[in-house]
């Protein structure tokens, strides 16, 4: 199948519709979230697609928590950029942008503080030879078979491996690890092959695959890693065997707020951490374990968004933080150009706290608010407001993600 009909198949669109035609079915959050308070133009984006119709080309190789939906990624690069111009996304996360980035024909600076993150996307936009990767895998697959270890890796800042990892378990990932270090091979491979052994570390474990949260499900656990392995490395090598090559985008390790580029971008893209949600830190603390990366020391350097603080005072140190990326990210756009903010407000023991208004408030001297959307995600999306925000079936209700598209003030 030709790249071309793969993309005609695949690639789903957004879903966007005025305010006007949807007011009384979202009327509780539009009030709540205050969101016409601050926007002019206010709009309700959504996508009829699965999971697994997002998931095309290499969107889905890594099961990345709060993951930056592609559809919406792709509607604003078509949007605010033309052919060759220059994107920046300074949390990067799994690389979604990047990706979009690569397809779209466009130049892009992605980075994150999270060498999870950056590896991840770093793989999910390099095009490999697929015969090269079967005989690597192959290799490994023979390595393993014919080296088996009894020592355990020493997993950094994991205080109790025993509780998330049955022993045959860890000795098994230990296996995998050491025969991917151990083979030589070229770079973009031992990368691709790092990557889909991280991405089945939570898969094996004893820790629930439903959440991003770390909770005990004993069952979910597989002594033997290896088929579990085998078969994202097979899943991976297709996918990655079908995107152009990348000559236009760069991925590195940096935090957005000290990120800096001589080159000024037509648009950034943002999505940071939510107040009071996830702390990315630690939801992969166990794939960074294996990485060879305390999360705590990640953790030292993210936005401070308090996740299972409970407390709502907190948000302003929050606010604080995500005040000095905006300022930041102000530096590295072109005049005019736009800022593409995807944020969440929350809600703390009954009480509604509309975070997004109270972040715009305090940068309206620096940008203007063209636009605002309601981002209401559907089906199964591992999205923050999918996994944690259901009622009666229904998704979006409580709460939804505020997509806010700032253009900069000269």
């Amino acid at each position: 199948m030709i790249v071309q009909e793969f993309k005609k198949k695949i690639i789903p669109d957004i879903e966007i519709y005025e305010l006007g035609d949807v007011y009384e079915k979202y009327e509780e959050l539009i009030k709540k979230s205050k969101i016409l308070d601050f926007s002019p133009i206010v709009q309700v984006w959504t996508s009829s697609a699965s999971t697994k119709v997002l998931s095309y080309y290499s969107h889905g190789i890594f099961r990345y928590f709060g993951k930056f939906p592609s559809v919406v990624a792709r509607h604003l690069i078509n949007t605010y950029t033309s052919e060759n111009d220059f994107v920046i996304d300074p949390m990067c996360g799994s690389g979604t942008t990047a990706l979009e980035a690569l397809l779209l024909n466009r130049e892009a600076l992605c980075s994150d503080i999270n060498p999870l993150s950056t590896l991840i996307s770093k793989v999910k936009i390099t095009k490999i030879n697929k015969n090269i990767a079967l005989k690597y895998l192959k290799k490994i697959k023979n390595y393993v078979n014919e080296n088996t270890c009894t020592n355990i890796e020493n997993l950094i800042g994991l205080k109790n491996p025993e509780h998330w990892f049955l022993k045959e378990t860890m000795i098994s990932l230990t296996n995998i690890k050491t025969a991917i270090k151990n083979i030589d091979m070229e770079s973009i491979y031992k990368d691709l092959f790092r990557v889909a052994f991280l991405s089945i570390v939570r898969r094996v474990s004893t820790a629930t695959t439903q959440q991003g949260r770390l909770f005990l499900d004993i069952e979910t656990a597989e002594k033997d890693a290896f088929p579990f392995f085998e078969k994202k490395s097979l899943d991976m090598i297709d996918s990655l065997a079908l995107i152009p090559e990348n000559i236009n985008i760069e991925i590195k390790q940096e935090s957005a707020l000290s990120i800096k580029n001589n080159k000024k971008a037509k648009l950034i893209i943002c999505h940071p951490p939510y107040f009071n949600s996830y702390k990315y830190s630690g939801i992969n603390s166990l794939e960074l374990a294996w990485f060879g990366e305390n999360h705590a020391n990640v953790r030292k350097n993210e936005v401070r968004e308090f996740f299972k603080v409970g407390k709502p005072e907190k948000v302003d140190a929050y606010i604080e933080d995500m005040v000095k990326v905006l300022f930041n990210l102000q530096n590295l756009l072109e005049d005019e150009g736009r800022l593409a903010l995807m944020i969440g407000d929350t809600i703390i023991r009954g009480n509604y706290i509309p975070v997004t208004q109270m972040l715009i408030d305090k940068v309206s001297n620096n940008y203007d608010v063209e636009i605002s959307a309601l981002r209401i995600p559907k089906f199964t999306e591992a999205s923050w407001v999918a996994s944690q925000r259901r009622k009666s079936g229904n998704v979006g209700i409580n709460l939804c993600d505020l997509i806010v598209i700032l253009k900069k003030k000269n």
